[in-house]
């Protein structure tokens, strides 16, 4: 005759399910520290290696003009604008204008996102670590770059339309990228002797179309936020800039949208 079975303890099937729950836990944290782990960056530029960028951001500064301190803290705030809405691993480029090259801006700063505190996983980050590293890497050297942007002595030309161009043929800001915003600080005043002046009040976007044969920047698809710097003792030759030339330029190149600040 078969004996019976002995049923099992309450408590061994308590302990058993406790520890298959154990493992689950594990698992699925395991499973999130891999899935959730940062992807391979390059050391020089901090872009990740697995994927091309997804986002750009390229904020030129014309200070072929003094700019007065008003100004310089105009463009800190505008940066410090910028850099908050870029996301992660999104690259950001700091240029500036310059007077004798404006074919080749000065490259200030262009280095990916690597993200800061608020970034970081607590599963296997320290958070305050994450923020230094940040601040180390990409924060610090941004706020160094934008000090030397707002440095600049000042020329007696503005070729603010060469150095446009030359930003929007960068070969990093190129229309691979899925968003790009462009932003210009600047007083929007061309000046470039035998060319276009838009101090001189017959200047046309009209005139200067047929007389220029390169055209517009590509700005395809590119959000383009524009930053005027003010000078009172132009101020009349500024609004007739703001106004009427440099909508048209900006839509002729084929900007997806243009902001612009307020006038100061």
């Amino acid at each position: 005759m078969r004996r019976a079975r002995r049923a099992r303890p309450r408590g061994d099937t308590l302990g058993v399910l406790l520890i298959a729950a154990a493992f689950v836990v594990l698992f699925a944290l395991a499973a999130a520290g891999f899935y959730l782990r940062p992807p391979p960056t390059d050391e020089e530029t901090l872009c990740r290696t697995d994927e091309p960028v997804a986002a750009h951001t390229y904020i030129l500064v014309d200070a072929t003009d003094r700019l007065e301190p008003r100004h310089r803290r105009k463009l800190t705030a505008v940066v410090n604008e910028e850099r908050t809405r870029l996301p992660r691993y999104g690259r950001f480029t700091l240029a500036q204008l310059r007077a004798d090259r404006p074919q080749e801006p000065r490259i200030l700063f262009s280095l990916c996102n690597p993200g800061d505190g608020r970034d970081a996983n607590p599963l296997y980050q320290n958070t305050r670590r994450a923020q230094e590293k940040w601040d180390e890497a990409f924060g610090d050297a941004l706020d160094r770059a934008v000090r030397r942007a707002g440095g600049g002595r000042g020329a007696n030309t503005s070729p603010l339309l060469a150095g446009v161009r030359a930003a929007a043929a960068d070969p990093d800001f190129s229309n691979a990228i899925a968003a790009r915003r462009f932003v210009l600080v600047s007083d929007l005043l061309e000046f470039t002797p035998g060319g276009l002046s838009l101090y001189d009040e017959t200047a046309s976007f009209d005139g200067w179309r047929t007389a220029d044969p390169p055209g517009p920047a590509e700005l395809e698809r590119v959000a383009v936020r524009i930053v005027p710097l003010d000078r009172p003792d132009d101020a009349a030759a500024q609004a007739r800039a703001r106004d009427l030339f440099w909508p048209r330029y900006f839509d002729a190149a084929g900007a997806a949208r243009v902001t612009f600040d307020p006038a100061p």
